[in-house]
């Protein structure tokens, strides 16, 4: 019998390696892997110009029209656009661009509040990604451009509260609470490699209680 479709979604503090865990776990299971891609998709079913996007994702609807508004006028473009742009209706088309990707086959798919939008799929895995100060202050010099352990950590505080702030306005639950997840996982305890297996190891199990349901 071949496995059902499931879609396992990475929600991650800064630096600690969710985006190269979902990468991998894409890898073991041969399925797609979503993050930046949902952003150019959004854009091309709405419409609407990817730099709005760019700017929406992961924020607040507060943040995202004050960003709006300054780029309208500076542009020289109706701040009354600002309406059409609304956070709410960025974070909608975004969303369906999520179930759709998720109807159309197993998928791994980061961050964007993918857990709760997914909240009714038959089998959606939610995991949360978190790691030591010193592991992602590691990361953050090396593959987001800090040059100091300070600049790493003010990195770090700025981008999980502009993560928490956006999870938790658009969901009824908490961004990096355990009861939020199925699985929460410190990836710097095993590294990725091994974090990979334990969550394709969990997974498959997951996949396995299913269809012994059916049966």
């Amino acid at each position: 019998m071949e496995n059902p479709r499931f879609v396992i979604t990475i929600g991650r503090q800064f630096g600690s390696g969710g985006r190269e865990l979902g990468r991998r776990l894409a890898d073991m299971f041969a399925i797609p892997y979503y993050d930046k891609e949902l952003i150019a998709e959004a854009s091309k079913e709405s419409g609407i110009d990817p730099e709005y996007f760019e700017k929406a994702d992961e924020k607040t609807p507060g943040s995202l029209i004050r960003a709006l508004t300054a780029n309208l006028m500076m542009s020289g473009g109706a701040v009354g656009a600002e309406n059409a742009l609304a956070g709410e209706n960025i974070f909608k088309f975004q969303s369906d661009v999520i179930r759709e990707v998720a109807r159309a086959g197993s998928c791994v798919i980061v961050g964007r509040c993918a857990d709760y939008i997914l909240r009714n799929e038959p089998i959606c895995i939610s995991t949360f990604v978190y790691a030591s100060d010193d592991d992602r202050i590691d990361r953050v010099m090396r593959c987001h451009g800090a040059k100091t352990p300070k600049e790493a950590m003010e990195m770090m505080r700025k981008t999980d509260k502009k993560r928490a702030g956006y999870y938790n306005f658009y969901t009824d639950k908490c961004w990096g609470a355990a009861a939020s997840y199925d699985l929460c996982i410190d990836s710097s305890v095993l590294g990725i490699e091994k974090t990979a297996e334990l969550i394709r190891s969990y997974v498959e199990q997951r996949i396995q209680a299913v269809v012994e349901a059916a049966e």
